[in-house]
């Protein structure tokens, strides 16, 4: 209140001098245009320029408002900024519906904010990698990669990915190992990519940094780690002697953690690379123990299809389970094989009848109908394949 006073004090004393001087006869300015001339005392025609003066700068500091950032500039950019948010947020929409197409074309088009504008490429990019169009997929992570350098990691991460989907595995895996520093996301496609080409000496290198880095769950990485060993127990050396496979299927195995040891895929994995190294009597002491400890479908299929030279103890020990087991399918099927390989094809077919009484698998049909063909029964063995074909198409 004061100072409202005060202002209007100063502006009455502004007033009265402005009057003051105006009544003083100290000279005077005449103004003439064309036939027209006006007269005024030099203090008034002061006081006029002053005034006008301020006033054009007050008109020029408007304007300046109202083309600058606080008028019609900035109701532009702001019209534009709400515009280009509302096709986002129709773009995000598009994509939950898995409207490809839509999502890509309107979260492609370019935005002020951007932040934003770098969030929409890469959703833009995902929508048309999902609608098929890789390419152009390929063209919107490059517009993002100029424009946010910093995270082309990233990008190349999430192209890797949608060349695995596409089944690019070699594009993929070049692109994820150019890299800069690996992620735990890149890590984690880059063993997909090795499992997928059978790599397995490339995932055993890759393991290490996979268990330092890719933050996997316990159970991923055991299963992760399970494939890959079984992998190279399965690595092919026919080149080699047979004791040097043996030496290297076991150095593979001492390799192996003892936790996971007790894996059943990987006992089996390891036991046929034993068989295919002629260390036939090892994997049967193997199995033998192992089944011992568990009980196990896999292992006694892996039982079954060990082939000695002599499988006298291997018949005599799946006999003795089965009169632990006699109902168990597996395990008669198993023993339908070892008599099989054998000779004892009468034997053979008492057992994989057994087997297709408890449990109709094509395996079993299809074992049973080699072994009446052996036994020069062509006519049941045609019959037997053509119930195993209906068995399977049943089973689907």
């Amino acid at each position: 209140m004061r100072k409202m006073l005060l202002i209007i004090l100063a502006a009455l004393l502004l007033g009265a001098a402005s009057i003051w001087l105006v009544e003083q006869d100290q000279g005077y300015v005449l103004l003439s245009l064309g036939h027209t001339t006006v007269e005024m005392s030099f203090w008034l025609a002061a006081i006029i320029f002053v005034i006008s003066s301020l006033l054009f700068i007050w008109v020029l500091l408007l304007l300046r408002w109202v083309l600058g950032a606080g008028g019609v500039k900035q109701w532009w950019y702001s019209r534009r900024a709400n515009k280009q948010s509302n096709n986002i947020a129709k773009g995000l929409q598009a994509f939950l519906l898995n409207d490809w197409q839509m999502a890509h074309k309107v979260l492609h088009k370019p935005s002020l904010n951007q932040p934003l504008s770098g969030v929409s490429l890469l959703f833009s990019a995902k929508a048309a990698a999902n609608h098929g169009q890789l390419d152009e997929a390929r063209l919107i992570l490059t517009q993002f990669r100029d424009q946010h350098p910093d995270q082309a990691d990233y990008a190349n991460t999430l192209l890797a990915e949608w060349l695995i989907t596409s089944a690019e595995i070699d594009e993929a895996k070049s692109t994820l190992l150019a890299l800069t520093n690996q992620s735990s996301r890149s890590l984690q496609l880059l063993s997909k990519v090795y499992s997928y080409q059978s790599d397995w000496s490339a995932l055993y290198a890759l393991l290490p940094q996979i268990k330092r880095q890719s933050g996997m769950d316990k159970d991923r990485l055991a299963t992760l780690q399970v494939d890959c060993y079984c992998g190279l127990l399965s690595m092919p050396e026919k080149d080699l002697p047979a004791s040097a496979r043996a030496n290297k299927v076991q150095a593979v195995w001492t390799e192996i953690p003892r936790n996971l040891r007790q894996d059943s895929a990987l006992i089996c994995g390891y036991v046929r690379a034993l068989s295919a190294a002629d260390e036939g009597e090892k994997a049967l002491s193997i199995l033998s123990k192992a089944l011992k400890n568990q009980w196990q479908q896999g292992l006694v299929e892996a039982f079954g299809g060990l082939k000695l030279k002599d499988a006298t103890k291997q018949l005599a020990q799946g006999e003795n389970w089965l009169v632990m087991h006699p109902k168990d399918a597996d395990l008669l099927l198993a023993l339908g094989r070892i008599c099989r390989h054998m000779g004892f094809l009468g034997k053979a077919k008492d057992y994989l009848k057994s087997t297709i009484a408890i449990s109709s698998s094509a395996t079993a049909y299809a074992e049973l109908a080699e072994v009446l063909a052996l036994l020069g029964d062509s006519t049941s063995s045609s019959e037997i394949y053509r119930q195993g074909l209906l068995a399977s198409v049943a089973a689907k």
